[in-house]
């Protein structure tokens, strides 16, 4: 049956939409056999000046050139509209595999914190997604720009979002700066005014935030021809392994991916409840890593899951007998919590969306209230913690001149940086989709490295010769130096205390957004999200489906 007549045999109200259908069908060859005309078909004439430069240009079999979406000036995925977004640039799109992106896990504060993961782990993560790195819609919005499926109107609402949520984030860090010295009822008094005036553009932050995972996962025509929708539809993470699965995978390693993917994919959870699918997912992980590695000492001073969730703390073994058992009684009613979440998802893992959908938003309403009484309890914590004198912290540094310390701060600066040079050089991952190509041993591209770089290595001697005499004249000359330390002992004790010292700055706003009394729940959302953001954790790499 040809179209005209397929039309003619449905009724009215369905022949616009089956049109539509159609058109991209039927027409689709022809136009990926014509993208070499496509300027012409858009009503410029071939060879005037509105063509792309040859170079910027491939070859089809035919002969004819081709647009290059990675050279052209005009760049139709970023500016058609949704129905057209892709439509000749990614002709082949299906055929591509689609990678799944998951943001690194926030450490416990003060933790040390890495500045790479291995390499050669997958596809490298978008660097866009730097910015969202603790939002609800990060793997969503990972795989549409690894795709390349991000239309216009959506990037014009994620940076939208982003400088409203920005601007929310500096208001409050200004305000907690001013307050640096105040009295304490100063600070509850000016932190509440502040609160009770963020507190619409916060829910309605949040609000946006939520659609936009919705819109992500579901929105455009693009996305819903290539299969996007229900997560659970066309999801290869499963609680069971298949029938003809060899050998069997590790029910706990099945359970962390679907606890993981739920936290980002599953309708019906309530924002709060994703933070604690996260939490979870974080300690199967946990408990996987010690499955397979040798067992650890415990550790006494071991952090736990604070407020907001996510947010991990330690505090001193020796605590008042009152606030331990506030602390004792807060994990306790957040472990309940998570518990029946996570059973809820493996009770409702083989029901159908809607079903599944509508149980977990049953249980949502139920937990709401528990959720909200965990938030007034962490908040007596914190007041109680504003009153123990050894809690966690920076170390104090060696006392050194200033002229010193700022040559050693020099020093590592330029050693970090040619040890980022060395890393970009040996992570190059090739996506699975790219031809082969050769490959190079690791050590042949270290010598390669050190050679090409040998003039910053030589500088770099120099300037460690030069600390050390420096030091040296600094020691000869201190007669008031208690004990007596050696040049490299000296410069090691400050090189650790100071990169201590860099590190829990970059932690200043995860430790006021986890133990500064005062702020609203919301508040401590926001500038967690900024805190994650600023400790610039690696992006793990992309996933593919199993």
């Amino acid at each position: 049956m040809n179209a005209s007549l397929l039309r003619a045999a449905l009724p009215l109200g369905f022949r616009p939409l089956i049109g539509l259908l159609l058109a991209v069908i039927l027409l689709r060859p022809v136009a990926a056999d014509n993208a070499g005309t496509l300027s012409n078909a858009a009503g410029s004439p071939a060879g005037t000046s509105d063509q792309p430069a040859a170079s910027n240009r491939g070859t089809h079999p035919d002969g004819s050139s081709l647009p290059n979406p990675q050279s052209e000036t005009f760049d139709a995925v970023r500016f058609n509209n949704e129905s057209s977004s892709h439509y000749y640039n990614t002709r082949n799109l299906q055929l591509q595999p689609e990678y799944y992106f998951f943001p690194p896990d926030p450490p416990p504060l003060g933790a040390e914190l890495h500045l790479f993961h291995p390499v050669g782990t997958g596809m490298p993560a978008p660097p866009e997604l730097t910015a969202s790195v603790n939002e609800p819609f990060y793997p969503v919005l990972g795989t549409r720009l690894a795709a390349e499926d991000l239309p216009r109107r959506q990037q014009l609402e994620i940076a939208g979002f982003r400088a409203v949520k920005t601007e929310l984030q500096n208001e409050l860090r200004s305000k907690i700066a001013r307050l640096k010295d105040a009295d304490a009822a100063t600070q509850q008094q000016e932190l509440a005014s502040l609160a009770r005036m963020q507190a619409p553009r916060i829910a309605e932050l949040e609000t946006t935030a939520a659609r936009l995972r919705t819109d992500l996962l579901r929105g455009g025509f693009y996305g819903r021809l290539a299969g996007r929708g229900d997560w659970n539809e066309g999801r290869s993470w499963h609680l069971t392994s298949k029938p003809d699965e060899k050998p069997p995978r590790d029910p706990l390693q099945m359970e962390f991916e679907v606890v993981r993917s739920a936290a980002y994919y599953q309708d019906g959870l309530s924002a709060a409840q994703r933070r604690l699918l996260r939490e979870i997912a974080m300690e199967l992980q946990a408990e996987i890593r010690r499955s397979v590695e040798p067992a650890q000492p415990p550790d006494g001073d071991a952090p736990f899951f604070f407020s907001p969730e996510t947010a991990r703390i330690r505090v001193p073994a020796d605590l008042p007998a009152e606030l331990a058992g506030q602390i004792a009684t807060f994990v306790a009613e957040k472990n309940g919590l998570k518990a029946e979440l996570r059973e809820a998802i493996r009770n409702y893992d083989g029901a159908g969306a809607v079903e599944r959908t509508r149980l977990l938003d049953q249980l949502a309403t139920r937990q709401a209230p528990r959720i909200a009484a965990l938030d007034e309890l962490a908040e007596n914590i914190r007041r109680g913690l504003a009153r123990v004198p050894d809690m966690p912290g920076p170390p104090v540094p060696p006392r050194l001149p200033a002229e010193i310390a700022a040559r050693i701060s020099a020093y590592r600066g330029h050693k970090l940086d040619l040890l980022k040079a060395l890393h970009a050089m040996v992570a190059q991952p090739v996506p699975d989709t790219r031809p082969r190509q050769k490959v190079v041993p690791v050590q042949e591209e270290v010598a390669a490295f050190n050679r090409e770089h040998a003039a910053q290595f030589a500088e770099l001697r120099i300037e460690k010769d030069g600390i050390r005499e420096a030091l040296a004249q600094y020691m000869r000359g201190e007669q008031a130096m208690r004990e007596r330390k050696s040049i490299d002992g000296l410069l090691e004790e400050f090189e650790n205390s100071r990169q201590k010292q860099e590190v829990w700055e970059k932690y200043r706003d995860y430790q006021a957004a986890v133990l500064m009394p005062g702020l609203s729940p919301e508040q401590r959302r926001l500038l967690f999200d900024a805190a994650v953001e600023k400790l610039a954790l690696p992006l793990p790499a992309g996933e593919l489906p199993r």
